[in-house]
């Protein structure tokens, strides 16, 4: 279990992160990422998304800002996070935790970031998403 500062640290990270997305700003998304090594490996819950390098996966993602999606809403929606569970040990950490489009909450997606921290930044080096199983 990690202190209430160490979640107040995730937890505004992944605020942050995703207002990137509901702003569909580009530059500030890329600041979340491995810019000096170019590393990012993606696995996305929609089919065709998944990416193993950092310029590959903003290529998906500006091309998704500009033309949209033709699953759920078509447009990107506040996500409703749920159940953040954090690991952390020095300078690396793991948030896990459940997703939920707000026009399509069911089913969930099961999420899951790596983190790595360089010079006092957290930086997204992995990242897994995919639906929930029907139960």
């Amino acid at each position: 279990m990690v202190n209430k500062n160490t979640r107040n640290i995730f937890e505004n990270f992944l605020d942050s992160y995703n207002e990137c997305f509901n702003k569909k700003d580009l530059a500030a998304l890329r600041e979340f990422y491995d810019t000096n090594d170019n590393v990012l490996i993606y696995f996305d819950n929609h089919k065709n998304n998944d990416t193993y390098s950092l310029e590959e996966h903003l290529k998906l993602i500006s091309d998704f800002f500009e033309k949209g999606k033709s699953t759920e809403s078509g447009a990107v929606e506040p996500l409703i996070i749920e159940n953040l569970n954090i690991l952390h040990k020095g300078e690396a950490a793991c948030l896990c935790f459940i997703s939920r489009y707000k026009s399509f909450p069911v089913p969930a997606v099961r999420s899951t970031l790596y983190l790595e921290c360089t010079n006092s930044v957290w930086k997204i080096k992995h990242a897994h998403f995919s639906f929930e199983p029907e139960k």
